[in-house]
């Protein structure tokens, strides 16, 4: 039961993903950079997409990320997890609490941002930082991740 209420308030924070990460929009304002209303609108996408997919995998809840991922995430991201056997979207093949703990989501142009989070040895020191580079595009009302990398991308303004 306990996992049935997990599962629908990880739907729901996903359908109010910009609701859900007022907080980091705000915060990242006050940056040097400044961002256009569609790279917040594509930022707060990526953060409770994030939130959403690693919860469920943190979790284990049943499949719930596979159709988190084949609702937001491109067929293109998808083959490439299923060619390299690792988690292409989180550059590894599991997730823990910590890493959810320490996620972070940047703007780096109006299609690609940078996804970093760490993850803990076990006294919780700092062992490595993951850091996955994503293209974020519109989809209809929402958005989608078309492309996801470990390689900085040529950015293009």
């Amino acid at each position: 039961m306990k996992k049935f209420y997990l599962a629908i308030s990880l739907a729901i924070c996903l359908a109010s993903a910009p609701l859900t990460t007022y907080a980091q929009a705000k915060k990242a304002k006050s940056a040097a950079v400044t961002m256009n209303e569609t790279q917040k609108e594509k930022q707060q996408f990526a953060y409770g997409f994030y939130k959403t997919y690693m919860n469920s995998l943190i979790y284990q809840l049943s499949d719930l990320y596979m159709v988190i991922a084949k609702k937001f995430v491109s067929p293109k991201v998808l083959k490439k997890t299923a060619d390299t056997g690792a988690d292409v979207l989180l550059n590894a093949q599991d997730c823990v609490k910590e890493n959810l703990q320490t996620l972070k989501i940047k703007a780096l142009n109006n299609d690609w941002f940078r996804v970093s989070f760490s993850w803990p040895t076990e006294k919780y020191e700092v062992i490595k930082d993951h850091i996955i580079y994503i293209k974020i595009k519109e989809q209809g009302k929402s958005f989608i991740i078309e492309d996801a990398t470990t390689e900085m991308p040529k950015l293009t303004k």
